[in-house]
């Protein structure tokens, strides 16, 4: 297997360390998918975790100025685990006068991305090197890090912008553990949470709802007007742990709603789409 990449642009350079600082907030390891044609960091927690999957997508295209892979099949594919602290803190070192970024997949005490940065210092450069160890995921356990399926919703609505959201989340955290979501398909939503003493709720209108191509999600779409409102109950820390790690400014952010089931956070950015899918309280 080989692989390596290389930046030149800083505002590619900062998009990935954006990216790498919000998976670092969301989740302690996750897998890093290489392919042909794009970069996915993927997190599967087990159910007694609370089940929350993260799927966070780049094209590889809009990152990197060279981009070479050779995968053990066809597919030409290479998932590896790290940890994604390790991963963040070795970005942190790309600030501006960084005159290139080399992202290597080497061997040595241990199989490593090794980081490679370099800094403009008077006349010369400086090369910054950070070995990442990571674990080589076998080809029998890709299956589990495959691009999730569009959920089977039963409401879809745009949410309000991430610093109104994140406003509201950190003010009802401190009260439950728990947040009811409630939608329909004509753009309201309300955030519900409650204790023993106080009922606050949190009511949005006109926030519209996305058209989907699919057809059986616009069946669902006419299916759910006429039913009205749909709800789920989730754990909030885990809406509030995808709120405090974002740092990737998404342009939309989409809730399907799986009434009673799950949420499926769908944001949007000029070259990142993540996927954040959150299973109802037990």
């Amino acid at each position: 297997m080989r692989f390596k990449a290389k930046l030149l642009d800083i505002n590619c350079m900062q998009q990935l360390t954006r990216v790498g600082a919000s998976m670092s907030r969301m989740t302690k390891n996750c897998v890093l998918c290489l392919a042909p044609k794009k970069v996915v960091f993927v997190s599967n927690e087990r159910i007694s975790e609370g089940g929350t999957r993260i799927w966070c997508e780049i094209q590889q295209e809009t990152l990197f100025d060279d981009y070479r892979i050779e995968g053990k099949d066809n597919s030409n594919r290479i998932f590896l685990e790290l940890i994604t602290d390790n991963f963040a803190r070795a970005l942190k070192s790309i600030q501006f006068g960084v005159v290139s970024v080399k992202i290597r997949l080497t061997k040595k005490y241990t199989p490593c991305l090794t980081i490679e940065i370099v800094t403009a210092y008077g006349n010369s450069n400086r090369i910054i090197t950070h070995d990442v160890p990571v674990v080589i995921v076998p080809q029998r356990d890709w299956y589990e890090y495959e691009e999730p399926d569009m959920p089977q919703f039963d409401v879809s609505i745009y949410m309000p912008q991430m610093k109104v959201l994140k406003q509201v989340i950190d003010r009802m955290k401190n009260l439950s553990e728990h947040l009811v979501i409630t939608a329909d398909q004509k753009g309201n939503m309300t955030l519900k949470t409650q204790n023993d003493i106080v009922t606050v709720e949190t009511h949005f209108k006109d926030l519209g709802n996305p058209v989907w191509a699919n057809d059986a999600a616009n069946n669902r779409k006419e299916a759910s007007t006429q039913i009205g409102a749909m709800e789920a109950c989730i754990y909030i820390k885990k809406l509030a742990q995808l709120l405090q790690g974002q740092q990737i400014n998404p342009s939309k952010i989409i809730c399907n709603l799986l009434a009673e089931k799950a949420i499926h956070i769908y944001l949007v950015s000029e070259d990142v789409i993540l996927q954040y899918y959150i299973p109802a309280a037990m």
